[in-house]
C-alpha cells in the first residue's frame, strides 16, 4: 500500500515537473505576415483575321493554336488566322476587321460555358477553338422564339487539341432570335458568333447569364436597335429596361411589361425610343438571362454589344476618330478622369444618364478613365462600312494585389 501510494505520488511529481518545464519554455517563434503578390498570366484567344488592338503588344506573346510563335511588326498586330495572346497581366484584346465592312470581334478566353444570343440565325455560325492541350467536347442547347430546339448535331461537338471548328447555326436552328447556351462536357474552348461567308460582317461574343446587365456604348444617331433576351429557365422570366440616355433615364415604350416563356429567346424591337442618343440599356430580371443588344448606324453592318463591366477603373484600345461613351448606371454623381495618350480629360455624368464625347484621329489610341464610382464605357466608331463598338474592360488587378502569407515552419 505504502509502494502504491509513493510511486503515485512520483507520477504526479513527474507531471508536475514536465508542466513546470513547458511552462518556462518560450513559445515557438511566429513569423509575422507579409502581402505576397500573385503571379497572374491572363491568355485569350482572338479568332477572326484581321488588326488586333491590344495594349503594349511588344510585351505580349502571341501563338498560333499548334503553338508557333509569332510576332508583331512595327507594334502592331495583324493575323490571318486564329491566335493566342499570352502577357503577365490582365489582357483585354480584340481583333478590328476593316474589309468592305467593318466590325469588332473581342478575343475570347477558353471557358466551359457561356451563352451567345443572336438575331439571325440563318446567317450566323460559331467559331469554336480548342487552345489548350487536351481534347474539349461542347454541348449547344438552342433556345429559340418558341421554346428549345432540339437539332441533330448540337451535342458532343469534339475539337481536338489546337483545333478550330465552324457550326452553322442555319443547321440547327433556322428561325430567329435564338439563344445558344454551350457548356463543355470535356476541356475548355473560346467561342464567338460570326457571320456566315457572303453576309455583312457581324460577331457576336458570349456572355455569362446573369439577372442584372448594362449593356453600354450604343451609338448616337443609332437608325435600328433590338434588344435580345434569352431565358434558360423551366419558369418564365419577368424583365425590366431602362435606357440610360443623354438627357435621361426612362423606361422605353416598347419595353414594358416584357415576360419570357421558358426556354426561349425573345427579341424587343426598341424603334426610335431612344431619340438618336448616346445610351446604354439597364437590363433587371429576376432569374439570370442571357443578353445582347443589336445596334447601327445607317446601311452599314450593325453592332452586337453584350454586358459591359461597371467598374471605377477602366481601360480600352479604341480606333482613332471613335467616340467616348461612358454610362453612369449608378444613383449619384459620377467624375470621370480621362486619359488618352497622355492628354486628360475631366467628365462628369449624372447618374443614370450617357456622355458622348469624341476622341482624336489616328491610329489606335490608349484610353484609361478614372471615376469615383462605377461607370460603362465603350469607344464607337460608325460609319457607312459599319458600326464598331469597343467595350472598356476592368483594368484593377484585383487577383494581383498582395494577400497575406505565413510561414508554417512544422511544413516539410
Amino acid at each position: 500500500m505504502i509502494r502504491r501510494t509513493a510511486l503515485s505520488l512520483a507520477a504526479l511529481l513527474a507531471v508536475v515537473a514536465v508542466a513546470a518545464l513547458l511552462a518556462l519554455l518560450s513559445p515557438a517563434r511566429q513569423t509575422p505576415p507579409v502581402a505576397v503578390d500573385l503571379p497572374q498570366t491572363s491568355r485569350v484567344v482572338c479568332l477572326v483575321a484581321g488588326r488586333v488592338l491590344v495594349r503594349d503588344v511588344a510585351n505580349v506573346e502571341v501563338r498560333g493554336l499548334s503553338g508557333n510563335a509569332e510576332s508583331a511588326e512595327g507594334g502592331e498586330l495583324t493575323i490571318d488566322e486564329p491566335v493566342v495572346l499570352r502577357a503577365e497581366r490582365r489582357l483585354a484584346a480584340g481583333v478590328l476587321v476593316e474589309q468592305e465592312q467593318r466590325s469588332y470581334a473581342p478575343c475570347q478566353p477558353a471557358v466551359t460555358s457561356g451563352m451567345v444570343v443572336v438575331a439571325d440565325p440563318a446567317s450566323t455560325e460559331l467559331i469554336l477553338a480548342n487552345a489548350d492541350g487536351n481534347e474539349a467536347t461542347v454541348d449547344l442547347t438552342l433556345l429559340g422564339a418558341d421554346g428549345e430546339v432540339v437539332a441533330v448535331g448540337a451535342r458532343g461537338i469534339a475539337l481536338a487539341p489546337g483545333s478550330t471548328r465552324r457550326v452553322a447555326l442555319s443547321v440547327l436552328a433556322p428561325d430567329g432570335p435564338v439563344g445558344v447556351a454551350f457548356r463543355a462536357s470535356q476541356g475548355r474552348v473560346a467561342l464567338i458568333g460570326a457571320a456566315v461567308e457572303g453576309r455583312p460582317t457581324r460577331f457576336t461574343p458570349p456572355s455569362d447569364p446573369s439577372t442584372e446587365h448594362v449593356v453600354g456604348g450604343i451609338p448616337a444617331g443609332a437608325t435600328a436597335v433590338q434588344l435580345l433576351v434569352s431565358n434558360p429557365h423551366e419558369n418564365r422570366v419577368e424583365v425590366s429596361v431602362e435606357a440610360l440616355g443623354a438627357s435621361a433615364s426612362f423606361e422605353p415604350a416598347s419595353a414594358t411589361g416584357i415576360s419570357v416563356a421558358p426556354r426561349s429567346t425573345m427579341a424587343i424591337d426598341l424603334g426610335d425610343a431612344l431619340a438618336g442618343e448616346a445610351a446604354a440599356l439597364q437590363i433587371a430580371a429576376d432569374q439570370a438571362v442571357g443578353v445582347s443588344v443589336v445596334a447601327g448606324v445607317g446601311a452599314g453592318s450593325p453592332a452586337t454589344l453584350t454586358g459591359g463591366v461597371a467598374s471605377s477603373e477602366l481601360s480600352l484600345n479604341a480606333p482613332g476618330g471613335s467616340a467616348l461613351v461612358v454610362s453612369n448606371p449608378g444613383d449619384g454623381e459620377a467624375t470621370v478622369d480621362v486619359s488618352v495618350g497622355g492628354a486628360d480629360q475631366q467628365l462628369t455624368v449624372d447618374a443614370g444618364l450617357t456622355v458622348a464625347v469624341p476622341l482624336p484621329e489616328g491610329g489606335q489610341l490608349e484610353v484609361d478613365l478614372s471615376a469615383d464610382s462605377p461607370v460603362v464605357a465603350a469607344a464607337v466608331s460608325a460609319t457607312e462600312a459599319g458600326t464598331v463598338v469597343v467595350p472598356a474592360a476592368d483594368s484593377v488587378d484585383a487577383a494581383v494585389r498582395g494577400v497575406p502569407a505565413r510561414l508554417d515552419p512544422t511544413l516539410r
